[in-house]
């Protein structure tokens, strides 16, 4: 019987979900786009002042990258990307790591939905225009 609860312990620990937040780099075009004002009405463009887009998942920061960029649709026919990310999102090299890497991964789907809003928020006040769905 102890066999049996092990295993039911790794079979719990596998299909555990994990989540992860992740910032993806947008062209400064961006802040013009009426949702980047809506989100930011104190965004002044400068040298050091960047487009962010910050986002949560179950997929790794890469694949999440990797299906906003190519527009996924999944097999219900569903695009679950995201149009900003797709149009204005860096086709090379968009991930910003150092924006996100110590928050991962994140135990809860509950947990990593305030690690978004953090993080755009933090963003925010260092004066970056920060697109958050």
């Amino acid at each position: 019987m102890k066999k049996l609860q092990s295993w039911k312990t790794v079979l719990a620990s596998k299909n555990k979900r994990e989540y992860c937040v992740y910032v993806i780099g947008l062209k400064p075009s961006f802040a013009n786009t009426k949702s980047a004002k809506k989100q930011n009405p104190n965004f002044v463009p400068g040298p050091n002042k960047r487009c962010y887009y910050v986002g949560y998942s179950s997929d790794t920061p890469e694949l999440r990258y990797k299906k906003h960029i190519t527009g996924y649709v999944n097999k219900k026919g569903h695009k679950t990307s995201s149009p900003k990310v797709f149009n204005y999102g860096y086709k090379k090299n968009g991930l910003r790591p150092k924006q996100y890497k110590k928050y991962n991964p994140i135990d809860t789907e509950d947990e990593a939905k305030k690690i978004e809003i953090e993080l755009a928020e933090k963003l925010r006040k260092k004066g970056h225009c920060v697109y958050q769905a």
